[in-house]
């Protein structure tokens, strides 16, 4: 297990701290604390929730349900799990920040290194995107932080689909199938992960919490929800984009074959003569004039090849080939 700790400091920095002296704060009125557990086993975190003191249903929650996006209001405690994008440049993964919010504490809980945290989290620029000196505060600008993932993950995205856009019009042969699944499952992650936020955000915004509902932290909130729904709607309009030349490009494959299927119908018309000459004179009748021609076979052949080449040209002429 790896934690970060953290004090907000009166000038609205974040004071690293080691990990006694933070669980220790807890219990200081004066202290604000926020504690970033990540890459726990089950057993750790269940010793480290008894000291942390998160009993009851609070602790099955942390220990249950760090998976299940929601907001979860409990007595004198507020536990989200939020869902965020992976890190390693990739759209496909999906993991979970689970919040622990006390009064003068914040708990965050992670398998693994959320990108979004470790962008928003650099104490030299703390005091820039802190509201104020509230644990409350800190929930906000990291939900901004995860809105703000979230509209540069789809400025990403739409810069792709733009670029197979292009190459659509340009080069459509270069373009392939997967080449745009690939994109529409990005974008559908994407979509889940905006989703699922939202209903947090409206819940935030919608509870009868006060500190959650004070100053600038109400105003981080909602800078945060703006975020969200230009992203969604982003997304939509992008799905549609992303739907459109997927058709394009059936559409390029359904030419090709069915002009290849032309080219081979064409050429079997061409020989369908030659065979149809060939099964008569090739009749076991005894009185067939052709037979005892001494010139029968060249002119066999050149008939052949005469009704072969005119339907060759006739089709050609008509633009059968192009």
């Amino acid at each position: 297990m790896h934690a970060n700790c953290y004090q907000i400091s009166e000038d609205l920095k974040l004071v690293p701290c080691d990990y006694e002296s933070a669980v220790s704060a807890i219990h200081d009125p004066a202290a604000r604390t926020w504690i970033d557990l990540q890459g726990f086993a089950a057993g750790e975190l269940e010793k480290e929730l008894d000291k942390l003191d998160i009993e009851g249903m609070s602790r099955r929650m942390c220990l249950e349900s760090r998976e299940c996006p929601g907001f979860y209001p409990m007595q004198g405690l507020t536990f989200l799990v939020v869902p965020v994008q992976g890190v390693a440049g990739s759209l496909r993964e999906v993991e979970y920040v689970a919040f622990i919010h006390r009064e003068r504490v914040l708990i965050t809980l992670r398998d693994a290194q959320a990108a979004p945290l470790q962008r928003t989290v650099t104490v030299q620029e703390s005091s820039g995107w802190l509201p104020d000196r509230t644990t409350e505060a800190l929930v906000s600008a990291l939900m901004v932080a995860f809105s703000l993932e979230s509209l540069r993950r789809t400025a990403e995205l739409r810069e792709m689909i733009a670029t197979l856009e292009e190459r659509m019009d340009r080069e459509p042969r270069t373009v392939e199938t997967r080449q745009i699944s690939d994109q529409r499952s990005e974008l559908l992650t994407l979509e889940s992960v905006v989703s699922a936020q939202l209903p947090v955000l409206q819940a935030l915004l919608g509870s009868d919490r006060a500190s959650m509902n004070a100053g600038r932290t109400r105003e981080y909130l909602l800078f945060a929800l703006a975020n969200l729904q230009a992203t969604d709607r982003t997304l939509e309009w992008l799905e549609g984009r992303i739907d459109l030349v997927r058709s394009l490009v059936v559409d390029h494959a359904q030419d090709d074959m069915n002009r290849a299927l032309g080219r081979l119908t064409i050429l079997s018309l061409i020989f369908m003569p030659m065979t149809l000459l060939a099964g008569i004179w090739g009749m076991n009748f005894q009185f067939m004039p052709e037979l005892s021609l001494p010139s029968g076979y060249p002119v066999a052949l050149g008939s052949m090849i005469l009704v072969g080449a005119g339907t060759y040209l006739y089709f050609r002429r008509r633009g059968w080939f192009d």
